[in-house]
Parts: C-alpha cells; structure tokens; sequence
C-alpha cells in the first residue's frame, strides 16, 4: 500500500493534468461541443467538481474500522475507469448542466475541491471505511483511488474534446 507522500503525488499529477489540458482551452472552446451528444470540456470539469463533493462529503462523513485490506477494491477501479474502450454511464447527480459555464469561475471551483481532497489525504485514516450509497462501504483510499483514476479517464476524454476542437 502506498504511503499519503506517495497518494498525495499521484493525485496531484492526475489533477495537474487535468488542469494543463483544460487551462489551455479558451472560454469559447471549453462551452463548444466536439460531438453531437456529447459533454463540453466544461461540462466534464463541472462533473469531476459534482463528484469531488461527494467524495469529499464520505471522506469527512462517519467512518469504522475496516476489516479487509484497504486497498482490496482498487484494482477493481482501476480496470472499470481506465479502459477507455467502455462507455461509463455517469449516476443522474453528477451530470452536469447543459449550458454556457465561465471557465474562470469553474477552474476556481475545481481547484478548491481539489485542495480539500489533498488535505483529506495527508491527515484523515485513509484505511478507514465510510459508507456512500452507489459505492456501499469503500474505503477512504479506495475513494483517493476513485478520484484519481475518474480524473485521468476525463484527461483522456478532454484531449480527444481539444483535438476535435483543433481539427474544426
């Protein structure tokens, strides 16, 4: 099992990452969408923020001891949110908003999530297990683990938006 140090590092490139790709887009280009149907670069910012607060609300929220390992789910996230070849279907509370967002505003508000999750890394028992509804009794680390594999399936999903928005 990784030490915070280390969950902390991983969490923060996977965030870094995400913000690298995002900043780069303009205010326009963040509300332009790639594809019929599909999410703006802005409205997949305002899921991963719609989903920070739930995992933020667990993570903070009652905890008890954990009688397996703490880590046991993690390759089960690993593999469901990092093959890219699935289509994952989003629960209806994190889908975002079909309208105009200012990227200013949302880059703020990711960030600000984003801090607190780092805080909640360094200094909450990650071995502890919380209960949240779609998830039943997750571990601390296993929800670090969510956010940082959900992040870089978005990472991947915002290039291929920011290439098609080079490509028109």
């Amino acid at each position: 099992m990784k030490t915070a140090t280390d969950l902390l590092q991983d969490f923060e490139e996977a965030t870094n990452g995400y913000l690298d790709i995002v900043s780069g887009l303009s205010q326009d280009e963040i509300n332009t969408v790639p594809n019929p149907g599909s999410w703006t670069a802005a409205q997949v910012t305002e899921h991963l923020c719609k989903s920070d607060i739930g995992m933020l609300r667990a993570l903070n929220g009652p905890v008890y001891p954990t009688n397996r390992p703490p880590d046991a789910g993690v390759d089960n996230l690993r593999t469901v949110f990092l093959d890219f070849s699935t289509k994952l279907q989003s629960p209806d509370f994190i889908i975002p908003e079909d309208t105009t967002y200012d990227k200013d505003i949302l880059m703020e508000a990711f960030k600000a999530g984003r801090e607190q999750i780092g805080n909640a890394i360094i200094s909450l028992d990650l071995t502890a297990s919380c209960q949240m509804p779609i998830f039943g009794e997750p571990t601390r680390l296993e929800l670090i683990y969510f956010v940082i594999f959900h992040t870089q399936r978005h990472i991947n999903q915002v290039k291929r938006i920011s290439e098609k928005l080079v490509s028109v």
